[in-house]
């Protein structure tokens, strides 16, 4: 008789054997083991035997801005709810990034770098180390292992004591001093790192590049700060009405409440400011990092946003003298948070409270905590895409150390879609525009690998591979399955791994079996596998157009129909659906054939050469136009310190830039001097003989961005 635990191991074999087969996606080692270990689950879930270890921090520290010194002492106490003994536990000290000899993936101001995290004390379970210990304590890059006296077993709970000392940073690349006085202060605290189902304990090394993998945890942190500063933080204001003066504390209590936008701090409170008490309690349960910001002459704007039956308090601070910049930010804020949380995707907002500090140096860069954005300004995409990221990495807890597409394209790819639907009023551009005008300059490089491809890996391509690739195909993917049964998939995904950690197989597993449908013909191509999109027209006659695959990668057809003597055009958009099978060609009927002035194929998509993809060739159009062959050259925009090339390719005019790489696109002109980029979201006005020298004005009016060259 086969006994009822080895049947059941049998059908676990079984079933993952039976999905091997179905497959003809790569599996690697570590995703097999998950799956024979029931850790994961082929069908995209986690699997009955899924396991995530947890920690608690208990933190006091206390800030001192006129050294930027940052003092903290802290109590960890780790659960291990792995199947493993663990004889070492792996502590994360970011801040020696900035030691001496370490890597750094992008250069930092020479005054951050000295002896990285000043260790004072380290006590184990009430046993104090020895740091000077080599056996039992090594620290390299940003880790420091600490080797156990006895294992920890499976169950088992580890209490550990720091004591340690650093600087707020002077580097901003993502956190540091904004001026003397207003600081935002993230990677300050030894921290647990992530031991998982996959890959044992992370030991990856933080060099300012690829971002964070953290464990779901609680805080109960004391901020001391001199008695004129305000503090904001991850989670929740727990002794407001101890810390706050009268008047702001009743702000702060309505603001919790209010729908409309409260001054709590405003220029006059800021007068002689002085705060009842100067330590600052906050507490955050099951989140993946804590940090905070403080200042003594920032304003604090509060509103509340009511999801799911509870108000979430939405709070912006910002220097006092930039208000005619950011009073609205609140409002952009709240706006968003209701089409997260209602729409789009239509997922509750899941933390009680998220601020914005404005203290990055570049106005459309942004840095994410939980329930915490650190923005260079409070533009709408800046502050939508934060924001998102509440839900990744924060909510979904990806491993961003190795998947960072399947963070920052999440979020690359939401901010473009909820601006679409819901801030811009002007809906004439194609959504799917955007993404074309990202990736069509590194379609087809040596730098474009596949999607999965793990982030440690990607060096110079990192953004792309990060931000712009997988948010392409996201938007491939929603063309594809429909908004509808997108968001099926998208929302059962969010619901089985909140506070969880996916894979990417967790992510394909769970879309195929919410939409029942075998995507292998998607992810094989666009995750896995070299090459590019590229379609062509291969003719127009008798009313049928004729559309060629020439690359690899499956991608829409969309067209553009003009018609002689009328403003009437016609657009159509088909799934990429059509070359499931292999095949190479296909027919689009074209409505009123022969009025048809000239078609434009793919505006709407990457391809990899466009050259191809107009009716009749683009040359005549040139021609016809009168473009002249000056406008070819290098062209110096001094604002940018960048060179932007117009080049004649295969008939056509394209312009590009080497330090641009996104900017590459053909020209198609309007007339002998005014042209629109391939992808419409750009306009070039050639210039000739302007005091002596060619100029060009090439300006992308949706991003807000404004390029004026003189030719070289």
């Amino acid at each position: 008789m086969i006994r009822p635990k080895i049947i059941s191991v049998l059908l676990t074999l079984c079933t993952i054997s039976i999905v091997y087969s179905q497959s003809n996606l790569h599996i690697p080692r570590e995703i097999q083991k998950a799956y024979k270990n029931q850790t994961r689950s082929v069908d995209g879930k986690p699997g009955k035997k899924y396991w995530q270890n947890s920690v608690d921090y208990k933190i006091n520290v206390r800030v001192f801005p006129e050294t930027r010194i940052v003092e903290g002492n802290e109590i960890v106490n780790f659960t291990n709810n792995s199947p493993d003994e663990l004889s070492e536990m792996v502590i994360r000290l970011y801040y020696d990034v900035f030691k001496k000899g370490n890597k750094r993936d992008s250069r930092v101001n020479p005054k951050d770098i000295g002896e990285g995290v000043e260790l004072k004390t380290i006590i184990v379970d009430g046993v104090d180390y020895d740091l000077a210990n080599s056996d039992n304590i090594k620290r390299y890059g940003t880790n420091l292992t600490v080797r156990l006296r006895e294992p920890l077993k499976s169950g088992q709970d580890l209490k550990l004591e720091f004591e340690w000392q650093q600087k707020v940073t002077l580097t901003l690349d993502r956190t540091g001093a904004k001026d003397d006085t207003s600081f935002f202060v993230g990677y300050w605290y030894p921290q647990v790192s992530v031991y998982d189902d996959i890959f044992g304990w992370d030991r990856l090394d933080y060099t300012l590049d690829t971002e964070f993998y953290n464990n779901l945890s609680n805080f109960d942190v004391n901020i001391t700060v001199p008695d004129n500063f305000l503090v904001w933080a991850t989670g929740t204001l727990e002794n407001g009405e101890k810390v706050l003066p009268n008047n702001i504390y009743k702000k702060f209590l309505k603001a919790k409440e209010s729908k409309e936008v409260i001054e709590v701090v405003n220029e006059k409170d800021l007068e002689g400011l002085k705060l009842k008490y100067n330590t600052w309690n906050f507490t955050a349960k099951e989140v993946t990092d804590f940090a905070f910001a403080m200042s003594d002459h920032y304003l604090w704007h509060a509103a509340s946003v009511n999801v799911a039956g509870k108000d979430i308090l939405i709070n912006s601070a910002f220097p006092k003298d930039e208000v005619e910049k950011h009073k609205k930010l609140t409002s952009i804020q709240q706006k968003a948070m209701k089409h997260f949380s209602e729409d789009v995707p239509g997922i509750p907002y899941p933390y009680p409270v998220f601020s914005t500090f404005i203290g990055l140096r570049y106005s459309g860069s942004g840095m994410e905590f939980p329930m915490m954005a650190n923005n260079g300004g409070s533009g709408v995409p800046v502050t939508v895409h934060e924001l998102f990221h509440m839900y990744f990495p924060m909510y979904v807890r990806i491993n961003e150390r190795r998947f960072a597409w399947m963070d920052e394209g999440w979020a690359d790819f939401m901010e473009n879609l909820v601006i679409h639907k819901f801030f811009n009023e002007d809906k004439s551009n194609s959504f799917y525009s955007r993404f074309k005008l990202v990736t069509q300059g590194t379609l087809g490089t040596i730098g474009d690998l596949p999607t999965v491809t793990s982030s440690q890996y990607t060096g110079d391509s990192y953004g792309y591979q990060a931000y712009s690739l997988p948010s392409l195909t996201y938007a491939l993917l929603y063309q594809y399955l429909g908004e509808e049964k997108f968001f099926e998939c998208f929302n059962s995904y969010v619901k089985r791994w909140a506070k969880k950690s996916p894979t990417p197989y967790d992510f394909f597993n769970t879309f195929e079996n919410v939409s029942g449908e075998d995507l292998s013909f998607f992810w094989k191509p666009w995750y896995f596998e070299m090459g590019y999109p590229d379609l062509g027209i291969k003719s127009f006659e008798e009313g049928k157009l004729i559309v060629e695959k020439v690359g690899y990668k499956p991608i829409p057809i969309s067209i553009e129909v003009v018609y002689k003597n009328s403003k009437k055009s016609y657009s159509k958009i088909i799934d990429l659906s059509v070359w499931k099978n292999d095949n190479r060609t296909y027919a689009i009927p074209i409505p009123n054939h022969d009025q048809v002035e000239s078609i434009v194929l793919n505006s709407d998509f990457p391809d990899f050469n466009e050259t191809d993809n107009f009716f009749p060739p683009l040359k005549d159009s040139y021609e016809e136009k009168g473009v002249k062959s000056s406008i070819v050259g290098q062209y110096y925009v001094e604002d940018y310190n960048i060179e932007l090339s117009i080049a004649k390719e295969n008939e056509a005019l394209v312009i590009y830039s080497n330090s641009w790489v996104w900017l590459n696109t053909i020209l198609i002109p309007k007339d002998s001097v005014n042209f629109n980029t391939s992808d419409k979201t750009g306009v070039l006005k050639y210039l000739e003989d302007v005091s002596g020298r060619d100029e060009i004005e090439l300006e992308y009016p949706k991003y807000n961005l404004k390029l004026k060259g003189i030719k070289k």
